[in-house]
């Protein structure tokens, strides 16, 4: 029976790979935060076939202090290295680090990023994804079987970020001036994320890779919140202000970083994952987003 070590575990997406593993009939072994200590991490890992590394710095929507680039660095590239040497020790034989999507740039041409494109990290948090990336490759690849998932946004049932607060906007009904907004941007399920992380634990074609992940569908903001809207029983009022002046408003409230999320093509293509690995997403995106908006966190808010 395979068993996976899952850093991350009480988080959003770890929450979910534990009932997946589970479920598949593997054996898990949650690390928890209390974990991390040196001499409890090896035990915690000795076993295991494998570490799915989620343990991360994320979703911090604005880099305020100056410091906030070490701390990127300190916590997903030095507690990378610390859980990747624990799993040496432990003779684990495969480490998958889940990355950033974003590590390939903010914006993509309309036919997509795909595995093969140069890496444009655009912020502190996806500079410090690259960087231990990087590391992992450089410094363990020949002691353990690395291999990197790099997923654009990822949505579920209690998902931080972006996604929380486009449903919360729906939720209040007010007016959104986000008609306009027409790009393309790829995001992934959360279930459909859990499934390529189960298979890169485990399949050949899978060592030494840098795979994206995405849903089959890559939807523009303005069809993302109407399919919210009717999942949530909610009208929505979408005006379509131009783009050049929602961005010049938004710059002038200190949320133009958040408009170039929103109004900029996104698409990435998962040949990796397809080709190599024969991955296709379970689910499609709109059962993926009446799954996520029935869970009772969200129903209780609606």
């Amino acid at each position: 029976m395979t068993t996976l070590a899952v850093t991350g575990a009480t988080g959003f997406i770890g929450r979910e790979l534990l009932s997946a593993t589970r479920a598949a009939g593997w054996g898990v072994v949650p690390v928890l935060r209390s974990d991390f200590r040196s001499d409890r991490l090896g035990a915690r890992l000795r076993g295991c076939d494998a570490v799915i590394h989620l343990a991360a710095r994320a979703h911090v929507l604005r880099v305020r202090a100056a410091g906030e680039d070490t701390e990127f660095q300190r916590v997903n590239v030095q507690l990378t290295r610390d859980v990747a040497e624990a799993a040496v020790r432990a003779g684990v034989g495969r480490f998958v680090f889940v990355s950033s999507a974003g590590v390939l740039g903010r914006v993509s041409p309309l036919a997509g990023l795909d595995d093969s494109s140069e890496p444009a990290p655009h912020d502190a948090y996806t500079r410090s994804k690259l960087a231990a990336e990087e590391m992992l490759i450089g410094e363990f690849s020949r002691s353990m079987e690395i291999v990197v998932v790099r997923p654009p946004l990822v949505y579920g049932p209690g998902a931080p970020g972006n996604f929380d607060r486009l449903v919360k906007l729906v939720r209040r009904g007010w007016p959104l001036p986000l008609g306009a907004l027409r790009a393309p941007r790829s995001m992934v399920g959360l279930r459909n994320l859990c499934d390529l992380l189960c298979l890169a634990a485990v399949h050949p074609a899978a060592i030494g890779a840098r795979m994206l992940v995405a849903d089959a569908e890559a939807r523009c903001v303005t069809d993302l919140i109407r399919d919210i809207a009717v999942l949530l029983g909610r009208r929505v009022r979408l005006l379509a202000v131009p783009q050049s002046v929602l961005g010049a408003a938004m710059r002038v409230v200190g949320r133009g970083a958040d408009f170039d999320r929103l109004a900029a093509p996104f698409v990435v293509v998962a040949r990796v994952a397809t080709r190599e690995l024969g991955w296709t997403p379970p689910h499609r995106q709109f059962d993926e987003l009446a799954w996520a908006l029935a869970a009772p966190e969200v129903q209780a808010n609606s």
